[in-house]
């Protein structure tokens, strides 16, 4: 819950207090003590650094605890200005106890602001209703060589007795402080990922304490994981006396709390029984009453949300989704499962988050934002029809589905959801599931593309893109709701990267709204001076479109790249040349593999015609630092070949 706090400091609304500052501000002593120490040499870009970030956590029974939090920041650049952006996040039941803000500015000046100094509002723009508030401030006088801080202290309600505290963030951290405040008798458990176990400075009397000194701030490097993934984390599990230590704290555990919790909600009514029945009626088969329901959730159950509590977590009755009509995922995957049960299908949960990396197996954490459903298939049914199939530790064979999805048929899984760790809530217990990567196979993208040259350089001819998986999905998300204006944007903007002073002439989308098939977008245009003319000379790039390399910084890299999804792309372009001219030169084929992608490309002649050919497969979604001047090594072979150009001489 500490890192919704980390998150919104950043976000929160900037507001001005003018009268809320005044010289003769009681800042507190932690504040002085924290920035009366030297500091470390940083780097000349570092914004700011975090001179104390500490929570104390003290449990008073198993549904009440309260969080006392406490941070300074000195601002070391103009950048850094947003750490005196604070944010404090609450539920409707929870109550504050406190809350403060201040800030030293550079001359010595104190300023400070009160409870009655943070506005308050709500949370997300895209939920319909959430209880959680935010109380919002912004320090005064935050410029380089100031010190902001901020206090509070809040009496919570857990659903679960979990704690994860993240260590790192954007800034360096001179100190961190975990504090845990247990009853009598109450007992916990740590983890700890991306940093060796700290074992506590005191460990007695219910407290437990850690403390870490100068962890290095998570630096911005393009295409690396997300912060989460990269961060020193702790988990904290605590329970109570006579609960069994064996399982709390455990992928089990928190399977079993949340199959309780959700206890009763597929219960079906006859009207969901009835409806589940029509649309299947008349298909006998497991693959077609499945794809005949997930069509219905897809188009006919809007994504609404509303949360409350404890429905944070716990999804609404599937009878009362059926009777809205709406929900959010963990909604939807509530009255699938309800739908399919009905037809004798069964199905369980599956929490995931979308942002890959941030679940670790050794950290049983609720580090999850979405739901999607486990479907059993059936003995008989020949799995190699579905890509998105996996085999849990008791043998059974899933098919994972997220019925969220309006653009990802069943059988497949957008990017963002594979690759990743899950928890299968089946049976009653947890089970710490891996979601399959797919094959670049069920993500492509091929362009066919015939043109005419003339012997001015003007380039004319029609494209036709086929896509499937992801590449499909991005295109459906923008393109479907989108007017013929918007569509037109869309897409010239894809084509001025490799075109310049083009004219799109004509767009034809077909299968659009049909996800079980291939989107194909066939466009016709016109380019001027695409032929460069050099005297006697045309220079002729055979490469008309798309680009698959890219520019990587040259400082020495930390973090992994992580990409979307795997995918093959294919390219054939076909130029008619100018009876004019005749081919004086052509590029060598390219062919070259990395283990991690592979590209291959080759210029045929034939008669009049240049034949321009290329296929780029990338198989794994994460790529090491360790392997960086390898990658940069591949681009540079890619980026090579998409500047090669075929050359003509005007014949005589």
């Amino acid at each position: 819950m500490r890192n919704l706090n980390r998150l919104f400091c950043m976000a929160a609304l900037c507001m001005l207090f003018g009268t809320a500052a005044c010289s003769w501000a009681a800042v507190p002593e932690w504040v002085r003590s924290a920035a009366s120490g030297s500091l470390p040499k940083y780097e000349p870009d570092t914004n700011a650094v975090v001179l104390l970030d500490e929570v104390t956590y003290t449990v008073t029974d198993s549904d009440d605890y309260v969080e006392h939090y406490r941070r300074a920041v000195k601002i070391l650049r103009p950048d850094g200005r947003d750490e005196a952006n604070f944010a404090l996040y609450f539920r409707q039941k929870e109550k504050v106890l406190g809350l403060h803000a201040w800030s030293i500015d550079k001359l010595g000046h104190d300023y400070e602001l009160k409870d009655k100094d943070f506005a308050e509002r709500g949370l997300f723009d895209f939920e319909l209703y959430n209880d959680i508030r935010l109380r919002t401030a912004t320090a005064p006088a935050a410029d380089p060589g100031a010190i902001v801080a901020f206090e509070f202290e809040v009496r919570r309600h857990p659903w679960l007795h979990h704690f994860t505290w993240n260590f790192q963030e954007s800034i360096p951290v001179r100190q961190a402080h975990v504090v845990l405040q247990l009853p009598q008798g109450w007992e916990y458990r740590s983890y700890w990922v991306g940093i060796p176990s700290v074992a506590p400075s005191q460990d007695s009397g219910g407290r437990a304490e850690w403390v870490l000194h100068d962890l290095p701030a998570i630096e911005h490097e393009e295409m690396s994981p997300p912060a989460g993934a990269l961060s020193a984390r702790l988990g904290l599990a605590y329970f109570e006396p006579g609960v069994a230590s064996k399982n709390a704290g455990s992928w089990d555990a928190m399977g079993k709390w949340y199959d309780q919790l959700s206890a009763g909600r597929r219960n079906p009514s006859r009207e969901l029984s009835e409806k589940a029945r029509q649309l299947t009626a008349g298909i006998t088969d497991f693959d077609g009453k499945l794809r005949a329901l997930a069509s219905f959730l897809q188009s006919d159950v809007r994504y609404v949300a509303i949360e409350i509590g404890v429905g944070g977590y716990l999804p609404h009755a599937a009878q009362d989704v059926f009777r809205v009509r709406y929900g959010d995922c963990k909604d939807k995957a509530t009255l699938l499962s309800s739908m399919l049960h009905e037809l004798g299908i069964e199905s369980d949960y599956v929490v995931i988050s979308t942002n890959r990396g941030t679940v670790h197996p050794d950290l049983p954490s609720p580090s999850f934002n979405h739901m999607i459903l486990a479907i059993e298939m059936p003995q008989g049914v020949n799995s190699d029809q579905y890509r998105s199939v996996l085999t849990s530790k008791s043998g059974k064979r899933y098919l994972i589905f997220d019925p969220t999805d309006t653009y990802t048929p069943v059988g497949e899984l957008r990017g963002d959801l594979q690759d990743s760790y899950a928890l299968l809530v089946a049976e009653g217990r947890g089970e710490l599931i891996h979601t399959p990567l797919l094959a670049p196979e069920t993500n492509q993208l091929t362009r066919t593309g015939h043109f005419t040259l003339s012997a001015d350089g003007a380039l004319s001819g029609e494209i036709v893109e086929s896509r499937n998986g992801d590449h499909a999905w991005a295109e459906r998300l923008a393109l479907l709701h989108a007017n013929h204006e918007e569509r037109a944007q869309r897409i010239e903007r894809r084509l001025s990267r490799s075109l310049k002073g083009f004219t799109l002439e004509k767009t034809e989308i077909q299968q659009l709204d049909q996800i079980q098939q291939k989107l194909v977008i066939s466009l016709t245009l016109k380019e001027p001076t695409y032929g460069q003319l050099r005297g006697p000379l045309m220079l002729v790039r055979p490469r008309v479109l798309g680009e698959k390399s890219f520019a990587l910084e040259r400082k020495p890299r930390q973090y992994p790249f992580q990409f979307e999804r795997a995918s093959r792309e294919t390219d054939t372009f076909e130029i008619e040349l100018p009876k004019e001219y005749a081919i004086e030169d052509i590029p060598d084929p390219v062919k070259v593999d990395a283990g991690f992608a592979s590209y291959e490309s080759k210029v045929e002649v034939n008669g009049s015609k240049v034949r321009y050919w290329r296929e780029f497969v990338r198989r794994d979604v994460l790529i090491g630092p360790e392997r960086t001047e390898e990658l940069r090594k591949f681009l540079g072979t890619i980026g090579a070949d998409e500047a090669a150009v075929v050359v003509l001489k005007r014949t005589p």
